[in-house]
């Protein structure tokens, strides 16, 4: 590869665009007046593959756009030369009537994911890890007559009404709808994969009731935390707890994720969480944090984020290293076996704003940083009889004072 030191202004400004987008083991460069593509891997082997576009500045929007879907395809699985023939190759093309469409349908999901990627609507690290079990579903059923057929078939793997088939069925019809599409290149035939508009009847009927989100009361929080071996004389054990004791503390004042604690940031004495949470329905955005109680105060949290005090080490992502540590914890055996995880310090925070606060829906949604459904989806079933009475009491009070 040409030293980018000697490389012309487009070269350098085409590498710098690729680092941001694919990451520092794509490198492109010239060969022969075409462009190679070089790909380190973390095992230390390479991939090259000289790609049908001629080194010239005029094409430098173009090989950026191929090297990140060949990215998207290696991430899903496949190498080098393999994402590339998906993305050029010949066999992109309409099967004939007596092929089996079973290899179109896989270079669709291919391309589909590839697409999803280069548009920022995903993460590739999201198409490797959500949609992976439909991808592998797909495999299995690929030889299905059409969309219906296909749905049909991928839905039997999973439990009838179970979120994992609706969201596989979800990404299935969503790759279905993209591959007939202009956008998609109309490279599925419209007569037989045109997905259906509906997709519930595929979903089945739950056999059990999805479990609610359980939260952690405000004294079961103060309990917990108190207990944990931040004095112990095994150095280890004394570091860990008092790292996870500071996670536990944000997360409970703040009404964090797990794996938010990774990314707040204090501007003009503000705490701000600038983790962006991407899915095929959209994304979320950056907010700032409000305590509604005295805990961040009391804690010192928005100092102790200023001062870069220590969070846990996590090998794993949060939420998992999270749950590990907390079932070593003899003090979270009874939480446990109430149901309560690691994002019950979460839910805690989203019973305090409506119990204790009286705060709506929409401000609640707003705190804890997702949409109004999808609070509406995880807390809805808390409001009680009593909640009612309450509720209207206020109302009948706010009456009062304005009439």
């Amino acid at each position: 590869m040409p030293s980018r030191k000697h490389a012309d202004d487009w070269v350098v400004a085409l590498r710098n665009q690729l680092r941001l987008s694919v990451g520092p083991a794509y490198r492109v460069g010239e060969q022969r007046g075409k462009t190679k593509l070089d790909v380190r891997f973390q095992n230390r082997t390479r991939e090259t593959k000289t790609l049908d576009i001629a080194w010239l500045p005029s094409n430098s929007r173009k090989i950026q756009e191929c090297v990140e879907k060949i990215a998207g395809l290696v991430t899903g699985g496949r190498n080098v030369k393999e994402a590339y023939e998906a993305i050029f190759g010949a066999s992109i093309a309409l099967p004939e009537a007596t092929e089996s469409a079973s290899s179109l349908l896989l270079q669709a999901w291919d391309l589909f994911g590839a697409y999803k990627i280069r548009k920022n609507k995903i993460k590739a690290s999201t198409w490797a890890k959500d949609y992976g079990s439909t991808g592998r579903r797909l495999k299995e059923v690929s030889d299905a007559k059409d969309a219906f057929d296909l749905l049909e078939r991928a839905g039997e793997k999973w439990e009838a009404g179970s979120r994992q088939r609706q969201i596989s069925l979800q990404h299935l019809s969503a790759m279905l709808k993209w591959g007939i599409s202009r956008e998609g290149g109309n490279i599925l035939p419209t007569d037989r994969w045109t997905p259906p508009i509906e997709l519930k009847g595929f979903y089945g009927d739950k056999v059990e009731a999805k479990q609610d989100a359980i939260p952690l009361q405000d004294d079961e929080i103060i309990t917990f935390l108190k207990s944990l071996p931040v004095e112990s004389k095994h150095p280890r054990d004394k570091e860990a707890a008092k790292r996870w004791k500071f996670a536990f503390e944000l997360m409970a004042a703040f009404g964090l994720r797990p794996i938010e604690i990774k990314h707040l940031t204090v501007e003009n004495g503000e705490l701000w969480c600038n983790y962006i949470k991407r899915s095929g329905s959209g994304q979320t955005k950056r907010r700032k944090l409000r305590c509604l109680n005295s805990w961040a105060s009391k804690w010192n949290l928005i100092e102790r984020v200023t001062n870069n005090e220590p969070l846990p080490l996590c090998k794993v992502g949060v939420a998992d290293a999270a749950r590990t540590y907390l079932k070593r914890q003899k003090s979270w055996d009874s939480l446990a076996k109430a149901g309560k995880t690691s994002y019950s310090f979460r839910h805690g925070f989203a019973l305090r704003c409506h119990q204790q606060y009286g705060l709506s829906v929409r401000i609640a949604s707003a705190l804890l940083g997702h949409s109004t459904d999808t609070h509406i989806r995880s807390y809805g079933t808390w409001t009680d009889e009593d909640e009612i009475d309450k509720a209207l009491a206020r109302g009948q009070r706010y009456k009062e004072l304005t009439s």
